[in-house]
């Protein structure tokens, strides 16, 4: 499995590869990996206390992510590289939907590890003045989005509620007078059969 190719890095000759793959260092993986096991104990406390859950589990297989600090690998591992599920149930061991099922119940408890770090950056900010008070802490912003396609509304009012206005704004149309089928090469020097040589 690839976690145990991560614990054979050495910290200094290997400290590169180990930050292009989990996003950090070993040593404050180390103290998030510690964090990580309180917040997943406490989440699995409160899961019982609400009724998801009859017993925590303590005994039978552990499955391949068998302690904290290969959950919490997993974890950051998928959100530094994003693979698919395919590819990171592979590296795994397990199933593509065990994959996703996995990530589905441990996001939470990285969520919960960060923020009792005091680390976890704060993402959907209540007012506008709470949004104007985070800009002015950092010197450079980034702006992450993706445009993503959705299902056309049939009401007409919603359509043009969801207009954006760039529809065919920088679309250019082929002339009508000069289709590209009435195009015609009539040099025998630019006809691929005048380019070819006749053996001898």
């Amino acid at each position: 499995m690839i976690y145990e190719k991560f614990e054979k890095l050495n910290d200094e000759k290997h400290d590169r590869i180990i930050k292009s793959v989990i996003g950090m260092d070993r040593l404050k993986f180390n103290k998030l990996a510690k964090a990580f096991a309180s917040a997943y104990d406490e989440i699995q406390q409160e899961r019982l206390l609400q009724g998801e859950i009859k017993q925590v589990p303590s005994g039978g297989s552990k499955g391949h992510l068998d302690t904290p600090e290969k959950k919490l690998f997993f974890v950051l591992y998928y959100l530094k590289t994003y693979p698919t599920f395919d590819l990171l149930g592979f590296h795994f061991g397990f199933s593509s939907g065990h994959a996703h099922d996995h990530l589905d119940a441990l996001l939470p408890v990285l969520r919960r590890s960060l923020s009792d770090l005091g680390v976890l950056p704060l993402r959907t900010p209540g007012t506008p003045e709470e949004f104007a008070q985070l800009i002015d802490q950092y010197d450079d912003i980034a702006i992450d989005g993706v445009e993503c396609a959705c299902v056309r509304p049939q009401d007409k009012e919603l359509q043009e509620d969801r207009y954006s206005g760039k529809k065919n704004a920088t679309r250019s149309r082929r002339s009508p007078s000069r289709p590209c089928a009435d195009k015609s090469f009539s040099s025998s020097a630019s006809s691929p059969e005048a380019s070819t040589t006749t053996p001898l």
